[in-house]
């Protein structure tokens, strides 16, 4: 048995309501015991790290990290990007479907999941929402979630047909999965390079309006409420305007969802 202690971190743990300074004994990679500062016994033989200065808290989560792995090592690999993650304080990372191929079929998601890519944290692949993540017909979900997905998301390519957004919160819902929307009228935001305003008029630049985003979340939102009976569960990624984030708030206020199947983040 190996023993390491943590002394003189501060302890931060929300889900335990623990913002203290705490000392951490840790036996074969688990937490053993956590107590105030100096109070632990030390086994034999245990190694003390001094975390004075230093915050502790449980692994972190990254829910939407780009890992680039099939197909474009170059920019990133399982490998390079868990090993970042790591010396971050994240412990599990979610990753999307923007490779090439585009993991859009159990095999390509069980290839992620492979021992031989090198991962130094847990990784918990996203699969595409449709094909090619073309936005066109919807993959096979529960084959995905059977290889190891966890979510689906064509990532950077919103799904804007209405058809098939229902069609794959439904058949998400069916098999426990989430769907994860970027939301955005790509119809209104095409040759746009910032955010419409004072300032892309002074420019003279195409900027992107508001409404191409809260308009596809208050669509979502209408159809997670008419799916009520299914349970479709929405995450609208990396929120960025007022009106998306007053949507989601309403919906909650509502009743048509819970935080649990409607949330968004405001970081990508």
């Amino acid at each position: 048995m190996t023993a390491l202690v943590i002394r003189g971190g501060q302890l931060i743990d929300p889900a335990a309501g623990v913002d203290a300074p705490k000392d951490i004994l840790l036996k074969d990679g688990k937490v053993a015991e956590i107590a105030a500062p100096g109070k632990l016994k030390l086994a034999n033989g245990a190694e003390v790290l001094d975390a004075k200065g230093l915050v502790l808290a449980p692994g972190l989560i990254d829910m939407h990290v780009h890992l680039r792995e099939p197909g474009q090592g170059y920019k990133e690999t399982i490998a390079s990007g868990t090993a970042a993650a790591a010396a971050g304080g994240f412990t599990s990372v979610a990753a999307m479907p923007n490779t090439v191929p585009v993991n859009d079929s159990p095999e390509t998601t069980r290839w992620m999941l492979a021992p031989e890519r090198g991962a130094a944290i847990r990784v918990f692949p996203i699969a595409a929402a449709t094909r090619g993540s073309k936005g066109e017909a919807i993959n096979d979900f529960a084959a995905l979630k059977s290889a190891g997905a966890v979510a689906i998301s064509d990532d950077g390519r919103p799904i804007l047909k209405e058809g098939v957004m229902r069609e794959a919160l439904a058949a998400a819902a069916r098999v426990g999965l989430c769907v994860i929307q970027h939301a955005e009228d790509t119809r209104l935001t095409q040759g746009a390079s910032m955010n419409l305003g004072p300032m892309s008029f002074k420019l003279g630049l195409r900027g992107m309006p508001a409404e191409s985003e809260s308009s596809i979340v208050e669509r979502d939102i209408r159809m997670v409420t008419e799916l009520r009976e299914v349970r479709a569960h929405l995450h609208v990624a990396h929120t960025s305007t007022a009106a998306a984030l007053a949507a989601v708030r309403q919906a909650r206020r509502s009743g048509c969802a819970s935080p649990a199947r409607l949330r968004p983040t405001t970081s990508c």
